[in-house]
């Protein structure tokens, strides 16, 4: 009796410990599936190294930024509008005179200040990496080499090519 008694304590036992077991297992796989669907509609972002706001994109001003190979490749604050002051003079027949403007900017319309400014540099060279040296004359001796007629679209885009050169090197 004692034998039969002793049988069914461990059976119990046992089942209570497969019972217990077996709720473990449910538990488990319960917060494993809570854990997945927590996860499904969630996705991971890495930030690239210098991205200081974590966008996901290095914008300017950011500690990643590289100005010379990024945005517009100029680096440094845009330069400053250019006005130019000239006199102008209406009292004549033949309209306004536009008093100091140089003979090579006479018509180029909306293209004027730039036109001044190219127009107004003093001579200036530099020495490419090979060796060779290249000098450009001043501002006025450029203006009279274009074959480019002022007022005209391609006369504008050749003061920016002028404009853009001598900001290369300077």
């Amino acid at each position: 009796m004692i034998r039969r008694f002793y049988d069914r304590a461990r059976a119990a036992g046992l089942a209570l410990l497969l019972l217990a077991l077996a709720l473990l297992a449910a538990y488990a796989m319960g917060v494993a599936l809570d854990d997945a669907t927590a996860a499904a509609g969630k996705t991971t972002t890495v930030a690239p190294h210098g991205d200081d706001n974590g966008d996901g994109r290095i914008d300017e001003d950011e500690s990643g930024w590289d100005c010379a190979t990024m945005g517009n490749r100029q680096c440094g604050p845009a330069p400053a509008p250019v006005s130019i002051a000239l006199p102008v003079d209406c009292t004549g027949p033949g309209g306004c005179v536009v008093e100091g403007l140089p003979d090579e900017c006479q018509g180029a319309r909306d293209a004027t200040v730039l036109c001044v400014t190219v127009a107004t540099r003093p001579p200036y060279g530099w020495t490419n990496p090979d060796g060779s040296r290249v000098d450009n004359p001043d501002g006025r001796a450029q203006l009279r080499d274009l074959t480019e007629r002022p007022g005209t679209p391609e006369f504008e885009a050749a003061l920016r090519a002028l404009d853009a050169e001598w900001r290369e090197h300077h």
